[in-house]
């Protein structure tokens, strides 16, 4: 299975009818050597109204903060007043922990990510409904402070589900860190996060449905498949990371 976080970035305040240079990147956000650009689906903005904007998204190879990394941006209009949200989708792909020494049981996996920009005066919807799973904040993700808790509601095709959560800062090792949170959401598809330090935060949900199938490859990874192979799977697991910056 491929620990990487697919992750975006973007200035989470600005005025109407400015431009705004917004982020996707992949990989371990504590390790910079780690990051690469995947094979992706899409890029888009939803504008206050529900307007779905497709987003052109250009290669980068140096970002400050992290060096010499791969990345996509884009220089986009921000028209209008109130909140948009940029999201991105990586392209579907089958992956199995047998290929890295663990019991083998391959999924299909979608994974996207997003992130809220308010152009004020006023808040709007944080929900991404272009997004089967989704992770909608109660309170406006661009006024949170250090200490602050963050409460998220889970939603699967617009329906509260008890998804498996993470919450990470950005210089955390997901994946050895004692201090990343990890838990499962309610009945009603919310968890909280006490946000205790000032920065950028990670707060992803995965969701998985046992449904098998086959997958014919779109696109290489490394040398455990290559385009045109057809793969099978036991179940579809969705994953989706909304980013947050804490004051």
């Amino acid at each position: 299975m491929s620990d990487h976080l697919l992750w975006v970035e973007a200035r989470d305040r600005t005025e109407p009818k400015t431009v705004q240079r917004v982020y996707s990147l992949f990989g371990h956000p504590s390790m910079t050597a780690s990051l690469y650009i995947p094979q992706m689906d899409a890029a888009f903005l939803l504008t206050p109204s529900g307007e779905k904007i497709g987003l052109d998204m250009k290669r980068g190879d140096w970002l400050a903060g992290y060096g010499n990394s791969e990345h996509l941006y884009a220089d986009v209009g921000i028209d209008w007043t109130g909140d948009c949200i940029f999201a991105v989708a990586r392209s579907a792909g089958v992956y199995d922990l047998g290929w890295h020494g663990y019991k083998s049981d391959p999924f299909l996996s979608y994974n996207f990510a997003k992130a809220v920009i308010h152009a004020g005066p006023e808040g709007s919807s944080w929900s991404a409904e272009a997004l089967p799973l989704d992770l909608i904040p109660e309170q406006a993700p661009y006024e949170l402070k250090t200490g602050d808790r963050i409460q998220i509601k889970v939603e699967y095709l617009g329906q509260p589900v008890k998804a498996s959560w993470t919450a990470s800062y950005w210089t955390w090792d997901e994946h050895g860190d004692s201090r990343v949170k990890r838990g499962i959401a309610g009945e009603d598809g919310k968890f909280s996060v006490d946000l205790i330090q000032g920065g950028l935060w990670f707060l992803d949900a995965a969701y998985s449905l046992p449904q098998s199938g086959s997958w014919t490859a779109t696109h290489s990874l490394a040398q455990f498949f290559k385009s045109g192979d057809v793969l099978k799977y036991n179940s579809l697991r969705y994953k989706t990371t909304l980013s947050v910056w804490v004051r």
